[in-house]
This record gives C-alpha cells, structure tokens and sequence, in this order.
C-alpha cells in the first residue's frame, strides 16, 4: 500500500492549493498511489472545503487536527498509516510542487522501482547531485532516471541539512524512525521538528538516496521564508500553474 501524505496548516494557503491543482504532473504522480492522505491543522471550514472543490486526485482521504501539536497531528498520523497497512510512504509539504526535471521521469518508472523496495529505503525527490555536490557514477540506472546511493552523515558532510522536511518517499520501517517519540511529543511546530531530525540524524546514519533529477521542488512564496519569493513565483508562472 502506497500512501502520501500532505498536511496544510492555517488558513492562508489557498494560492497553494489553487496551484496544486494546476500541477498536472504532481497529480498524475499523486494519482499512482494507492492512497491520497491530505490534513487540516488548525483550518477552518471554509480553506477545507476548498480545497477538497479544488482536489483532483483520486483516492483521497482527509484529516482533520484541532488544538494539538504538529508533532501530535504525526503521531495520529502514524495510526492511521498502521490501519491502512502502508508499506511505502511519501511525505510531501503543500508548497511543493513538480520540479524543473518533472516531465524527464516516468512515473511509473518510478513507482515500479519504490515497490521492488522493502525495508531501509528512503528516496529524496528534492536532492540530485550538483545539490549534494557528487561526482560520482549512479549506483542503478533505469530508463529515466537514476539513483544514488547515500545517507543523512554524507549530507551532513556536504553541508546541508542531515534530514529536513523536502519531499521524499520511504518504507514504512523508517516512518518511526523519523518519527520518533521525541519528535512527535516535546515540539509544538514543524520547524523545531526539523530542525530536531537535522540534529538527530547528523548523528545517527539514516538512509538517504537521490535521484539525477529533481522531481519535487519546494516553492516558498507563503509563509516564513520568502527571501526568494519573487523566483519561486517566476518559475511557477513558467510552469503555467501560478
């Protein structure tokens, strides 16, 4: 059982969902699982049932969290993941959409590959490696795509964030990993968890694989960074889904 799993918190992304709904590939790709998670934390009616009107992809299911954590919203989530009999799971922000390699990759390329996975696998669909600044050959080559073999330490060592919150699809062996007691019970919001898992796992090896490609790009033009906004708006106006 493949499921993704997206969370909106608030009440002011609307812009977001209008986007995602433009994201033709996005949805195709979100359309190949066998369930389509989407949470509410802290929303009320009004952005939940517009979403759900703007909502194209098919086996969809909905969450809603009032006055808990974020951290609680995961453990809930964790639950749900278990009833559902996940195997492969893939977390993915409301503000990340399809990225600039999108239209190279066969998505059911892609899926066939993650199902041949069954435990200890976590693939980056934000990370390739100019990013990580890797010379080196893939370790398999399909027909459109590549992968490459890694871990939270290399990244670390690279400079960059050991584990954060981009985009990924993993087995479900990892999902308490990641999310473990300490994240999900002593933060209140999704940047000290982050910025938890970053300090964790800079430490503690967890697999972590990437592509030649990006495939889901994050997109900050709402919310607490937007030093780029401008550039992330462009590039969604090039995509034609702004």
């Amino acid at each position: 059982m493949l499921v993704s799993f997206t969370q909106t918190y608030g009440n002011d992304r609307g812009k977001l969902h209008e986007i995602y709904s433009r994201d033709k590939r996005l949805i195709e790709f979100k359309n190949l699982f066998d369930i389509n998670i989407h949470s509410f934390h802290n929303c009320n009616r009004e952005t939940i049932d517009n979403y759900k009107n703007l909502n194209k992809v098919k086996n969809s299911i909905y969450l809603e969290f009032n006055d808990i954590t974020y951290g609680e919203t995961i453990q809930q989530l964790k639950q749900k993941l278990k009833e559902l009999n996940c195997t492969h799971f893939m977390f993915i922000q409301d503000d990340q959409f399809s990225g600039a390699d999108y239209y190279q990759v066969d998505w059911v390329e892609l899926i066939e590959y993650v199902k041949e996975q069954t435990n200890d696998f976590l693939l980056s669909l934000f990370y390739y490696p100019e990013m990580v600044g890797n010379q080196k050959e893939p370790d398999i080559k399909k027909e459109t795509f590549s992968v490459y073999y890694s871990d939270s330490i290399c990244f670390y060592n690279s400079h960059i964030m050991s584990m954060d919150d981009t985009s990924y699809i993993c087995t479900m062996d990892l999902v308490d990993i990641i999310y473990d007691d300490v994240y999900c019970k002593e933060f209140n919001d999704i940047w000290n968890c982050e910025f938890y898992l970053a300090k964790k796992f800079s430490k503690i090896k967890l697999t972590r694989n990437y592509t030649n490609k990006q495939l889901i790009k994050t997109y900050n033009i709402i919310g607490k960074s937007l030093d780029h906004k401008d550039n992330y708006i462009y590039l969604l106006k090039k995509k034609k889904i702004y």
